[in-house]
């Protein structure tokens, strides 16, 4: 067994009285195992017993946060980033993604998994739910097992669709039958940090007999579902010519919906719907970034938390963002909604929340991870605060002051089920540079493909 002491920080906990406070953190292998509070000397858990610590920290400058969780997410795409410029959603998915996924090979696969796990263990990402493409997700659950990262992912199911290539057309019973395979295979694996997850890409590229087989099958494994709903304007238009029903109803008619439902955008939502997703628990992913880039609109974050809501933030994938980077997703999420609802729209302690403990929820989590409590799972990030873009120090708000002010770049330390990922601006045993070097060999052979 292992004791690691970080001592002397500021502690910004999430957990339900949201604490803030200086003081000490104790994990033992992969668990919060003991805080002290500087102001009493008081000891919760772990006893401060300095003979036994194996590894002591000196975070006296740092704010230590429960690591951060992005609840939308494509690995499969960062292999593409800077590729797919200044087109609408339908057209960016026909014209560059889907040709781009359809050429993947298992080595550009792999590949595209681990700069991703580079960029976001830098940043402070301790969690993510992941869309795959349709083929090599096996590579991506080995690198996320690889490097450390906790993870609910899954194949994309693709039965149908206009400009769908071959190469991402699947018959719905090969895909199911592959879904359950990597189920089998991954799910509760590296010490329970991978589990798996439908991921039926949206409700134009799946049948109906796919869909309704996924929530049947979902609720027999115990497993979550997260698809893209109400992301553009142009979406609900074909859907409601064709299905006479929006994304999000259309999709609780096919059993869709649930706590163990994640809808990635909800940028269309309207009243009714967010009503309906509230009654019937299914989370929300917000992607503030993705969502401006491709122009798909702002969606209505304080109606959705106002309405009881369950919202979680994520990046996206790198060719709609560029950036899988949780910091530039709180600002602007932030910013957006005050624009639409006025200054005092979605306080920061709020973008904190649906960053840590809200995405713990939204991935039913939250008993093990989002918040810094004592038996809880040792996934926590430290980031500097004695920058000169953070100074002056407001402790009295320090959600104000991470949210506005901290950046990617101000992370130290990224730890996940006890195990230091990140520190000192490097990536624990990764050689960063080989893996940057790899994905741009990789991305040439991959375009090469994707034009031949």
């Amino acid at each position: 067994m292992t004791l690691i002491l970080l001592k002397n920080t500021l502690l910004v906990t999430m957990n339900p009285a949201r604490e803030v406070f200086r003081g000490d953190l104790f994990v033992r292998d992969d668990r919060i195992a003991g805080i002290k509070k500087t102001d009493d000397g008081r000891v919760d858990g772990e006893a401060n017993n300095a003979q036994c610590i194996d590894h002591i920290i000196d975070a006296g400058r740092w704010a230590i946060l429960p690591g951060f969780i992005q609840t939308h997410i494509h690995l499969c795409q960062t292999l593409f980033r800077n590729q797919a410029e200044d087109l609408p959603l339908l057209d960016w998915l026909r014209k560059k993604i889907w040709p781009y996924e359809a050429a993947h090979s298992a080595a550009s696969m792999r590949i595209s998994a681990r700069l991703s796990i580079a960029e976001l263990l830098a940043g402070g990402t301790t969690t993510i739910l992941d869309m795959g493409s349709v083929h090599h997700y096996d590579e991506v659950f080995d690198e996320l097992q690889k490097w450390g990262m906790r993870a609910v992912g899954g194949k994309c199911m693709m039965d149908v669709g206009d400009g769908v290539p071959a190469g991402l057309l699947e018959t719905a019973r090969d895909s199911l039958n592959e879904s359950r395979r990597l189920f089998d295979a991954w799910h509760g694996a590296a010490n329970g940090r991978l589990r798996y997850a439908f991921a039926p890409r949206f409700a134009l590229s799946c049948t109906e007999p796919l869909l309704r087989e996924i929530s049947a099958m979902a609720a027999d494994w115990g497993c979550m579902i997260h698809t893209h709903a109400g992301e553009t304007a142009a979406e609900e238009e074909i859907l409601l010519k064709e299905k006479k029903r929006r994304s999000i109803p259309f999709l609780c008619d096919m059993g869709i919906s649930g706590a163990h439902c994640c809808f990635a955008h909800g940028v269309q939502a309207s009243e009714d719907e967010i009503a309906s997703l509230a009654r019937n628990k299914t989370a929300v992913t917000h992607c503030p970034g993705s969502n401006a880039k491709l122009g798909s609109g702002i969606a209505p974050v304080v109606q959705m938390r106002r309405a009881g809501v369950l919202v979680g933030l994520g990046a996206d994938g790198a060719p709609c963002n560029n950036r899988l980077d949780i910091f530039a997703e709180m600002r602007l999420a932030a910013l957006l909604q005050k624009l639409r609802h006025g200054a005092v729209a979605l306080p920061a302690r709020a973008l904190v929340e649906m960053a840590t403990i809200d995405g713990a929820r939204c991935l039913n989590w939250e008993k093990e991870i989002g918040s810094l409590e004592i038996g809880k799972k040792a996934d926590l990030v430290a980031i500097d605060l004695d920058t000169p873009h953070t100074h002056p120090l407001n402790v009295e708000n320090i959600y104000a002051q991470i949210v506005y002010a901290a950046r990617s770049s101000d992370v130290r330390l990224t730890v996940i089920d006890g195990r230091i990922c990140f520190e000192n601006g490097q990536v624990m045993e990764m050689d960063v540079d080989a893996t940057i070097a790899q994905a741009n060999m990789e991305w040439e052979k991959l375009q090469q493909r994707a034009t031949s």
